[in-house]
């Protein structure tokens, strides 16, 4: 078949349905003439939103209002169901639309359907597994039982997302080895009798770290729709840990400043719109805590607002110069 009658076969099938524009567009790797881009500013929240079909907007909108409806039936006979019946409409529900979704994203994996009933189930296990773990009488004086409970869900999702490559399921396994990540924790601390002070904070870094390191792994991947929020949640969870142990202590207030500028530089090879505001936010809340801190008190207070003033209109000069320059012009 030369490619005259390739050509005129597939545009036959295009006019006939049986193939749509979404699906060529979509197995060549172009992008569809129709897409639009914006970029959403808020709360330093900078990133590319593609166009929304209504196929999509309506399943967005039906898992929604699906888990509404859900949890408002749950709570509405939940007095009256007992153990068993609690467990069944929780977690038993959860696991059959996750059964669901892994069959359809089998038969259709060109298709969102599958997805859906993904989501709907992994709202629904968590919780449900939690119910189960209460109607069993587990005694939840000790965290063990909810960190293995998280541990277990952490590897049915990556399990789940080794055989479906989707980023829904990336999703959820992200989530609830984020969860499973901290209960860890606090329960080997709890184990040994000693409080936590601030190894949360810097567990809190770790995973912010891990956040950075995973979105830039998933470039040109399956998961690339993920990017733009594990790298807001990796800055704001790196830097905002960091940013709570400034406080009164030295040797954090000098080691802050290179951490928010190896921000900055990491926005430019990351060419991320997120790390670039998040790290702008984080230096201005530094240089502000750190004026107040030492010369609050001082004579020269007034004189330092002024400057701490020009020099925060300087870091948004600073941070738009690049974007435009470093950024916005390579994406």
């Amino acid at each position: 078949m030369n490619k005259e009658e390739l050509l005129r076969e597939l545009s036959a099938k295009v006019g006939t349905g049986e193939i749509t524009r979404e699906e060529v567009v979509s197995r060549l790797g172009a992008q569809p003439t129709g897409e639009k881009t914006a970029v959403a500013v808020g709360g330093g929240i900078m990133s590319k939103l593609s166009h929304l079909s209504v196929t999509k907007i309506l399943y967005i909108l039906g898992g929604a209002i699906v888990v509404i409806g859900i949890v408002i039936f749950i709570a509405q006979i939940w007095e009256d169901i007992g153990s068993l019946g609690r467990i069944v409409v929780t977690l038993g529900l959860g696991l059959l639309f996750a059964v669901i979704g892994s069959v359809l994203l089998k038969q259709k994996p060109d298709e969102h359907i599958g997805a859906v009933f993904h989501f709907v189930g992994g709202i629904l296990i968590p919780g449900g597994a939690l119910v189960t773990l209460s109607e069993l009488g587990t005694d939840f004086v000790s965290i063990w039982p909810v960190a293995i409970t998280f541990g277990v869900l952490f590897v049915s999702y990556l399990l789940l997302n080794a055989t479906h490559k989707h980023p829904v399921l990336t999703l959820f396994a992200i989530t609830n080895g984020t969860a499973f990540a901290y209960l860890l924790v606090e329960a080997i601390v709890e184990s040994t009798g000693f409080r936590l002070g601030d190894l949360e904070a810097y567990l809190t870094m770790v995973i912010g770290a891990s956040y950075l390191l995973l979105g830039h792994s998933f470039r040109d991947s399956w998961n690339e729709r993920l990017i733009s929020a594990l790298y807001f949640f990796g800055v704001a969870g790196f830097l905002g840990a960091a940013f709570t142990l400034v406080w009164d202590n030295i040797f954090w207030e000098l080691i802050y400043a290179p951490l928010v500028f190896g921000g900055l530089f990491l926005s430019i090879y990351m060419k991320s719109r997120n790390i670039l505001g998040m790290s702008t936010l984080f230096l201005i809340a530094y240089v502000g805590y750190i004026t107040g801190e030492y010369f609050a008190d001082s004579l020269g207070w007034p004189i330092s607002l002024v400057i701490l003033g020009f020099l925060f209109i300087g870091l948004g000069y600073a941070s738009i110069a690049i974007n435009k320059k470093y950024i916005k012009g390579t994406q």
